[in-house]
């Protein structure tokens, strides 16, 4: 931080165009395209491919609003497919008869760490139907040893400070392995210019700026290791967690980085959340209600069909305290006060 503030460039200098090279190169994709936020990383993708109004974005009810927000702000109307009970993964058996003849992209995300099998999804829908990976939980994660970020056609990473690579604010990348598009992403960054007296089409200002990219760079080279602190944390709470809550399955052909650790309670999830609280012991519920629930969404779509599975979990989910700086000890004590709530102790 101290050589970016001597240097008196702040925006869109070296340590961006050196951060844009760096987690490109981490994820196995050729371009990185450093914006403002996750969620300008998610627009501009749709709006680099051309997709606006009349258009549809299949994508998973079971997410973050930003999701959903980028898919709005582009123009486009989002087509939601239910999930898997166990991954909290988009259902893709489901996506293939989600297609109409205005489909222009699947956004399959990557949920709390992880990852959608984005080579099988390709299998379901037409080569001209763009996959664009929202890897906004997903800094490390992997599909038969392949990183998200380079999967899909193009891909949405977040940097927000609490996310597995986080910086000290706002902060994110678009990847992809396109030269014409990684150029257009550039210059719509930037108003659409291409020279300081010169703009060439339409644009905005979502700039990744050089504080937030040299305090990322500093911590890129430490992900691994925290992804990997991550999963055996995750491995400790498996063993301990009662049989009353499950953890997210994570598939054999992917490594996951858990991002948020999410468990399906059996039963009485708010008694328990409540216990945990009495205990001092801090959880969230990710998500409350699937996207199409939500006031926004019904007010410009109205009532969408059924999504029976989504439902379901977000009536039994909870999310337990999880970081990498956590100790094992803490995640026994966070077992033990389950395990006594359902009287397994």
């Amino acid at each position: 931080m101290s050589r970016v503030l001597r240097s008196g460039r702040y925006t869109l200098g070296p340590e961006v165009a050196a951060f844009e090279q760096e987690f490109a190169a981490h994820c196995g994709s050729r371009h990185g395209v450093g914006v403002n936020s996750g969620t300008d990383a998610l627009i501009m993708a749709l709006w680099t491919l051309g997709i606006g109004a009349g258009d549809e974005v299949i994508t998973t009810p079971f997410t973050a609003i930003p999701t959903y927000a980028a898919i709005r702000h582009s123009g486009a109307r989002p087509v939601f497919v239910d999930i898997e009970p166990d991954t909290f993964l988009m259902d893709l058996q489901q996506v293939a008869s989600a297609v109409s003849p205005r489909t222009r992209a699947v956004v399959p995300v990557h949920l709390f760490g992880n990852p959608v099998d984005v080579e099988a999804l390709r299998g379901l829908v037409a080569p001209d139907v763009a996959i664009i990976e929202d890897a906004a939980q997903a800094h490390g994660a992997a599909v038969r040893g392949r990183l998200v970020g380079g999967l899909g056609d193009l891909a949405a990473f977040s940097f927000y400070p609490t996310k597995n690579l986080g910086g000290y604010g706002d902060g994110g990348m678009i990847l992809t392995h396109s030269d014409a598009w990684a150029e257009r992403l550039r210059r719509r960054r930037m108003y659409g210019m291409v020279s300081k007296d010169e703009f060439v089409e339409d644009g905005i200002n979502s700039r990744l700026d050089e504080l937030q990219a040299a305090v990322l760079r500093a911590k890129l080279p430490h992900l691994e290791a925290m992804n990997r602190r991550r999963r055996r944390l995750d491995a400790v709470y498996r063993q301990l967690l009662p049989p009353a809550v499950t953890p997210q399955v994570v598939r054999p052909s992917v490594t996951s980085v858990h991002h948020v650790y999410s468990v399906l309670c059996r039963e009485r999830r708010d008694g328990l959340a409540a216990a945990l609280e009495r205990a001092s012991i801090q959880t969230n519920v990710y998500y409350p209600m699937p996207l199409p629930r939500q006031r926004a969404y019904r007010v410009a779509f109205g009532e969408h069909a059924p999504l029976p599975v989504a439902e379901e979990v977000c009536g039994r989910i909870l999310a337990l305290p999880f970081y990498p700086e956590m100790s094992e000890d803490t995640v026994a004590r966070v077992c033990e006060v389950i395990r006594g709530f359902f009287g397994e102790g």
